[in-house]
């Protein structure tokens, strides 16, 4: 079971998620990928901190048009390289696939 959320710190959107099976996914606007995101999962089953939006295919095309989950290299320099580094991200396209299956 796939969904999306728009990951939100008060007003601040930080990430388009997906939560595939019991892990959460992170859009990296930097790689063009979700990756994922070990601090999102843990804070979407136990700490709450962030907020959870549930959102469809189509806006979270436009958030990630918007720009929502590029990441300053400069200011992240260690994360980014690991997300450009890592084999296990996933195209945008096969994250939407998935959900649009689960939903027939």
């Amino acid at each position: 079971m796939t969904r999306l959320f728009l990951v939100k710190d008060g007003e601040k959107e930080l990430w388009v998620a997906a939560l595939v099976d019991e892990d959460v996914w992170t859009y990296v606007g930097n790689t063009g990928k979700f990756h994922y995101n070990e601090g999102a999962r843990h804070d979407y089953y136990f700490l709450n901190e962030l907020r959870y939006v549930d959102i469809g295919i189509a806006e979270a095309k436009r958030l990630i048009r918007a720009g929502v989950g590029t990441v300053d290299g400069g200011e992240l320099p260690g994360a980014v390289q690991r997300w450009r580094e890592d084999p296990q991200g996933m195209d945008p396209e096969v994250v939407f696939a998935s959900m649009a299956a689960d939903l027939r």
